[in-house]
């Protein structure tokens, strides 16, 4: 059974544009290029952020096919876990990136782990039914093929758990916690990950969460974006539990160094130092709460 994973992911592809390159419409051939080329330098700082630690075997990257295929060659070649997704990017409905040809497409790479993202909140019930159909056909391909499976489970609130809240901080608080249990409790009626991506929750939560999921399941944190000093508390509030093995965090790492660089304002070399001594601090972070409990 796995006890750590550090996963720094860049699978992003709409927002990727959007985001971090400042591209309203839709991308070409140059803003393509542009974007692959970003997509090494996030890499390169994972290969110096692994020069900090004994071995590789707690790390990976999760990347896409279609904008990070030089990337998954290099992954590859320098035998750094790898992680494949396998949804359309940009939807708030899941559905295969490749439709019925997604099989073919994971064949194809050999990745060390498969990664699925559903918005699944159990109050939108007709969307539910046909994302679960569709996680039944993800699951019905892994029952041949073995391959290990990250869910990232995003909860958002629905315009009446907003009208409840009125905000999101306190829907975060007090809804999505249930709510997580409840969408957790139908996905694996469907499929069974190996490894639940979560969003972070109070310290008292987690308990109940770590209940839901299937007792070989472990769970890794995601990071959402958000600000340095709030993924520190989410981490801190997962630190305690021995079925949260580490965290998969992205844009809280790599958006700034990009932006810099896209901006002129950092060196290709220097985004990459920045990105992998952010990604070597969350780590040595994680390992430090571990090791005080």
């Amino acid at each position: 059974m796995i006890k750590n994973l550090f996963i720094l992911p860049f699978d992003h592809r709409k927002s990727f544009f959007k985001e971090i390159m400042g591209i309203k419409g839709k991308p070409g051939p140059k803003d393509v290029k542009q974007a692959s080329e970003l997509k090494n330098i996030i890499f390169s700082g994972v290969e110096l952020a692994l020069t900090d630690f004994s071995s590789k075997k707690d790390f990976a990257v999760l990347v896409d096919e279609q904008l990070g295929l030089d990337v998954i060659k290099k992954a590859k070649k320098e035998k750094i876990a790898l992680c494949l997704p396998v949804e359309k990017s940009g939807q708030q409905d899941f559905d295969f990136e490749f439709g019925k040809k997604f099989a073919e497409h994971i064949k194809k790479i050999r990745p060390d782990y498969v990664k699925v993202l559903i918005r699944y909140n159990p109050d939108n019930k007709k969307i539910n039914e046909k994302q679960l159909e569709k996680l039944a056909e993800l699951e019905s391909f892994r029952k041949k093929s073995k391959y290990p499976l990250v869910l990232e489970l995003l909860v958002p609130a629905t315009r009446q758990n907003l009208k409840t809240c009125k905000t999101e901080n306190n829907y975060d608080l007090k809804l999505r916690p249930g709510k997580t249990i409840e969408a957790i409790k139908e996905i694996k009626e469907k499929i069974t990950p190996d490894i639940w991506k979560l969003e972070g929750f109070e310290k008292k939560d987690w308990p109940s969460i770590i209940k839901s999921i299937n007792k070989k399941s472990r769970i890794i944190i995601l990071g959402r974006g958000e600000e340095q000093a709030r993924v520190e508390k989410w981490l801190k509030n997962a630190s305690a539990f021995k079925e949260i093995i580490g965290f998969a965090i992205g844009r809280t790492i790599f958006e700034e160094p990009l932006q810099l660089y896209v901006k002129g304002d950092l060196t290709k070399k220097e985004a990459a130092l920045y990105i992998g001594l952010k990604f070597s601090y969350f780590v040595d972070f994680w390992n430090k709460l571990k090791n005080e409990k």
